[in-house]
């Protein structure tokens, strides 16, 4: 007798245990997949979690939501699907959700939201259409800030998981949680010192020039954390989102695919600077463009041109990376290669002539990175600090696109300015 898709088989098929909603975007998930857990017995796990009913309004049960929330946060992330039933650990059915399901989503939101600490920025709750009603499926992200403790009711627990299981860790548990990240972050300095050795001697995806060379590098932690390649050359292949040469001129581009993923360049007439971008499997972008040099020994950067250029790649980058569901936090990390006749030119008092700072007399160049947690962050904000340090470099206080205030000074970011 043939078995209902909606109940699980007796016993797993091989496999089964790896699989989970977690390579699924989660704006893509759908009934077909919730049903496939059942139809292939996709047993509870550390990365996923069955409940057949959503949780209560009681204060128990939200501290529940919470303690599940947090320890998947504090271990390596993972879905709760509710409105499906389980059985012994295994799905049996699809049991939909009644009522006002929005509500239920923001209610869920808000509960993580106030009583979580540090809080989850980046948990994504949604709700997926079944026959009958709804399920929703709650994504925690693993955390890369930890440890989180529930702070509902001033309970001040920590939890994490193990198996099917939430526990509370021990000391020496909680050393290892707080200790963990730093970790991660000194890989992603390392990949990126790495990489500007590599740009500075020459050894590039596609030949550029000995001269300077301005270099942004987008990194989301997590590929660090878990050491995971991302199929980026199969979703580009169905027309994912590319990101685009550090091209302050806007040639044209070409495409190719190499050892390290991904390679778009610019192609331009002969003299041209030239540029690309990197998308590495890892899920790290690398931006690398020629400065311009009006003698072919030394090279130079304006206000208007960098700054430009920065934020607008620093814009599709992140947009790039969210689409690749590449996780959060992320890295940014502004540079100079071949830098030591590198200067600033900027206009003199009468805004006619210009001027050129004094060389930044060294090769590599490399300001503090810029913590994102957010993809929707503003970008003007978020890279002054980068901006400021780069000008300290050749002797200013500050950017001249930000006022004393800190605000830009144009409303327009891309508005013509020295």
């Amino acid at each position: 007798m043939m078995r209902n898709a909606l109940y699980c088989c007796d016993n797993p098929i091989d496999g089964a245990t790896n699989m989970s909603l977690l390579d699924i975007f989660l704006d893509k998930v759908t009934e077909a997949d919730l049903n496939n857990l059942i139809s292939t017995c996709v047993p509870e796990s550390p990365t996923i979690d069955y409940k057949r009913d959503t949780y209560g309004n009681s204060e128990g049960d939200k501290r529940e939501f919470l303690a599940d929330v947090s320890s998947f946060a504090n271990t390596i992330g993972g879905d709760i699907v509710i409105g499906i039933d389980e059985a012994g650990g295994l799905p049996t059915a699809v049991k939909p959700l009644t009522g006002d399901i929005d509500a239920e989503v923001r209610r869920l939101e808000s509960i993580a939201l106030s009583g979580i600490e540090p809080r989850l920025t980046n948990l994504r709750i949604r709700s997926v259409p079944v026959a009958g009603g709804h399920a929703i499926i709650v994504r925690v992200p693993r955390s890369f800030v930890p440890p989180h403790r529930v702070i509902a009711q001033n309970s001040n627990r920590f939890y994490a998981r193990a198996g099917t299981k939430k526990y509370e860790p021990n000391v020496e548990q909680l050393r290892h949680l707080f200790t963990d990240a730093p970790h991660v972050l000194e890989r992603i300095r390392s990949f990126q010192a790495d990489r500007l050795v590599k740009i500075t001697v020459g050894e590039t995806p596609t030949p550029l020039g000995p001269l300077g060379k301005v270099v942004l590098h987008v990194i989301p932690l997590p590929s660090f954390a878990d050491g995971r390649m991302a199929d980026i050359v199969s979703q580009l292949a169905k027309g994912g989102h590319v990101p685009c040469p550090l091209d302050e001129v806007g040639f044209s581009s070409n495409y190719a695919v190499n050892l390290d993923g991904y390679l778009s360049y610019s192609v331009g007439p002969p003299g041209a600077r030239l540029a690309y971008a990197q998308f590495f499997r890892n899920g790290a972008i690398e931006g690398v463009g020629e400065l311009r040099s009006d003698d072919n020994v030394n090279s130079c950067f304006i206000t208007r041109d960098l700054t430009n250029l920065i934020m607008s790649r620093v814009r599709l980058y992140l947009d790039v990376l969210r689409a690749y569901d590449l996780g959060l936090p992320v890295y940014i990390f502004l540079s100079l290669c071949n830098a030591t006749r590198v200067v600033y030119r900027y206009a003199d008092a009468s805004g006619v002539g210009c001027h050129d700072s004094r060389p930044l007399s060294r090769e590599i160049v490399s300001v503090p990175e810029i913590y994102i947690d957010d993809f929707n962050v503003d970008v003007i904000d978020v890279m002054r600090p980068a901006f400021t340090t780069l000008w300290n470099a050749v002797g200013f206080l500050s950017c001249n696109r930000y006022d004393d205030l800190a605000r830009w000074k144009s409303s327009n970011p891309y508005a013509l300015t020295w």
